[in-house]
């Protein structure tokens, strides 16, 4: 989640304080925790303005923040307000010791927590460490409060001898290098906690691989070692390179080291014989481009086989769609009905789309691809000649080419596709040339937007990497290294 600390703000009037929620709140999905400090707590906001440091505690319950931090030095009746008007906020009440002179074994800490029990759904105790022994007594503090009290419990050490409570805690508060600074001593940034936590064995390392044949060239590792790197996360992906899905890849599969991979051509059916489930969508698509490992309920080690595929392409439409608002298309074009063709007709049918023209030699193929999507109504051309000249009605605004680029030239393509409306998205599934002759050709309607083939790679890497970690793709630094490589 965001911790928004406005006690750290540039400015702390009402006004830009919510302008500042607004903000977090259009930019992202994560819930948000709002914070003010005054001077005494460990913060930047003066003392001696209590009445506005609680009348922004107000703002941010009324704003519908998430989580609310109260300090349980506030005055009574100003908690018991917030209490009551809270709604579906979570209040946190929290006691702050930046001195140094409170230590675990005090009663008064004792007291400090029983005061902030009876304030809050969740309490927070904050106290400057000044030992390396600080860290140890705070997780002993941690183990007991869980066998005697029901309520959930953060407790951390401030300072450099507090890191160590940082990383082991359920609950860490992290800086990242683009704020102008930590918002509390000793705070990490979450590539030092998860570094950390694998030096103490809470993080081991694991391998994935990308299985295939003629991958030499892959962007994958470039991806998702470069992801691992940015998070600090111990793991490492490498390139199997085989002609058949043979007994190398289930021995890869096999080990306890083995956290996931991604499957490539010519295996992504044929990698279904050593996996224990496949997902729905992994079943409907008829492909498996991911493999999960999950631990059943009975602790047993599955492999799940599963498809990002779709995500890339519905991703790619979305992240383009002109004015960046919610996809509209009422039609939509997919060349090709092979295995990627599949990806894109669930990707289309997920965004709404109702009416999908299909373009494939074909016949055959195309009327068992639309067996298994009832939910679109597909209209079948064997060729681009065959695309009505005056444009398709309903018009499409989404093109997906699922072929490979040299299976036809940018004279081949009727303008008819893009003409009939002002702005549309095109994803492109190939990858190699960089310019495919269906991209020059979009190129020439100024309301299109085009996408490669390397963009839905990214795209669907962002998703198999959350799948795989657990974690938020890095995705600007990702793609920042993809880019750099294929130029």
């Amino acid at each position: 989640m965001w911790e928004l600390r406005a006690d750290l703000l540039s400015s702390t009037s009402p006004a830009f304080v919510s302008q500042q929620i607004s903000l977090l709140r259009a930019n992202s999905e994560l819930p948000i925790l709002f914070t003010v400090r005054t001077v005494s707590q460990g913060g930047k906001f003066p003392d001696e303005m209590a009445v506005e440091a609680l009348e922004l505690l107000q703002l941010a319950v009324e704003a519908g923040c998430d989580y609310v931090d109260v300090e349980t030095s506030w005055p009574v009746e100003a908690v018991d307000k917030l209490r009551q008007n809270k709604a579906d906020t979570i209040l946190v009440a929290s006691w702050t010791d930046p001195t140094g002179a409170i230590r675990l074994e005090d009663a008064v800490l004792q007291e400090k927590y029983i005061q902030a029990e009876k304030i809050g759904d969740i309490v927070m105790l904050s106290i400057l460490a000044t030992t390396e022994y600080d860290s140890h007594e705070l997780a002993l503090f941690l183990r007991d409060h869980r066998q005697k009290h029901h309520k959930p419990l953060i407790a951390m050490g401030l300072g450099t001898h507090g890191q160590l409570s940082r990383v082991v805690s359920p609950v860490s508060f992290i800086t990242h290098a683009l704020l102008p600074g930590a918002g509390a001593p000793g705070q990490m940034s979450l590539a030092q906690i998860q570094q950390s936590m694998h030096l103490l064995g809470q993080l081991p390392a694991r391998n994935f691989f990308i299985f295939g044949n003629n991958i030499a060239h892959s962007l994958s590792p470039t991806l998702h070692n470069t992801a691992f790197t940015e998070l600090g996360l111990p793991h490492h992906y490498s390139i199997h390179e085989t002609f058949a899905v043979d007994e190398g890849v289930r021995e890869i599969m096999s080990r306890p080291d083995f956290g996931g991979a991604s499957v490539t051509f010519p295996h992504k059916l044929q990698i279904g014989q050593f996996l224990q489930t496949e997902s729905a969508v992994a079943r409907l698509i008829g492909a498996v481009n991911t493999v999960l490992v999950r631990t059943g309920k009975d602790g047993s080690r599955q492999l799940v086989g599963d498809n990002t595929d779709w995500l890339g392409i519905k991703s790619c439409i979305e992240v383009n769609w002109p004015d960046g608002g919610t996809v509209t298309a009422r039609a939509a074009i997919v060349i090709g009905a092979g295995g990627a063709s599949r990806a894109a007709c669930y990707a289309v049918q997920q965004l709404g789309v109702k009416t999908l023209y299909m373009i494939n030699r074909t016949r055959a193929k195309a009327e068992a691809l639309a067996e298994d999507f009832p939910a679109l109504t597909f209209v079948h051309y064997s060729s681009f000649a065959e695309f009505p000249a005056a444009g398709a009605d309903p018009a499409p605004s989404i093109i997906v080419g699922c072929v490979p680029a040299d299976d036809f030239v940018e004279e081949d393509i009727p303008s008819a596709m893009f003409a009939a409306v002002e702005n549309g998205v095109l994803v492109e599934m190939a990858y190699r040339p960089l310019e495919t002759a269906l991209m020059k050709r979009g190129k020439r309607f100024n309301g299109w937007k085009i996408t490669r083939g390397v963009d839905v790679l990214k795209e669907q890497a962002y998703h198999q990497f959350h799948m795989w970690t657990g974690r938020r793709a890095p995705k600007r630094v990702m793609a920042q290294a993809v880019d750099a490589k294929v130029g």
